[in-house]
């Protein structure tokens, strides 16, 4: 099973780029990586809320906005892609995260899952599917094979804009894991309300915010918080 693992983070308290905190910060990732191995199947950490674009579809258009989708100190920071073989597993990955012992990681199983190697040049974007859950968000439903049509018709216009992306299972099936002086605390939902109707995403490549933007509006979605990776 894949899971997804939305890394939480405190911009407040979090190391600042180039510091020995930040330094060491970076050593705890290597850590994990190095313990978790093939367990991992991607994942990017992200530039600061105050780089992310949100856009929004209305009657007249796309609204883009600056700032991510909610406004909150706990943030997402990052993601993992996890294989694991049960939900225990994936809890046992997602505990040795670094970002589980600060804010928290929010565990959603995947419906699926792509990543490709394409030509190209330009920053990498991750774009996050907002909204509220509708019956189309719950696989082998009517509505949610117009979705994978509609998301399908995206990806063809896009080409090789689209690096990557994955669908999530609902809400409901989220799991937060923090660990606080060793001791593993597990409870169901995300970790914040910034995480909470995040229903897929897509790692976009364009060569300049502008273009990212146009590309984020043509996602069929709600909503979608646009963020540069780091």
């Amino acid at each position: 099973m894949r899971y997804l693992a939305l890394l939480g983070i405190d911009e407040t308290t979090s190391p600042k780029p180039d510091t020995p905190e930040f330094r060491a910060e970076l050593e705890r990732y290597e850590r994990f990586h190095e313990s978790a191995g093939d367990a991992i199947l991607g994942g990017e950490a992200f530039e600061a809320t105050s780089a992310a674009a949100t856009v929004r579809h209305g009657d007249g258009g796309p609204l883009v906005t600056a700032g991510p989708y909610a406004e909150t100190t706990e943030a997402l920071g990052g993601f993992y892609v996890l294989e694991a073989e049960t939900l225990d597993d994936a809890i046992e990955l997602a505990r040795r995260i670094p970002a589980a012992e600060d804010v928290g990681a929010t565990l959603r199983p995947m419906v699926e899952w792509f990543s490709r190697a394409t030509p190209g040049k330009g920053t990498r974007y991750l774009a996050a599917i907002y909204g509220k859950e509708t019956e189309g968000d719950q696989p082998d439903t009517p509505g949610w094979q117009e979705g994978v049509t509609a998301h399908q018709r995206f990806m063809d216009a896009a080409g090789d804009a689209v690096l990557a992306g994955g669908a999530l299972h609902p809400l409901a099936t989220a799991t937060t894991v923090r660990e606080r002086d060793g001791e593993v605390i597990v409870t169901d939902g995300p970790f914040a309300e910034s995480a909470e109707v995040v229903g897929g995403f897509y790692v976009l490549r364009a060569p300049s915010h502008d273009e990212a933007v146009g590309l984020a509006g043509r996602i069929p979605a709600e909503a979608v918080e646009l963020r540069p990776i780091l």
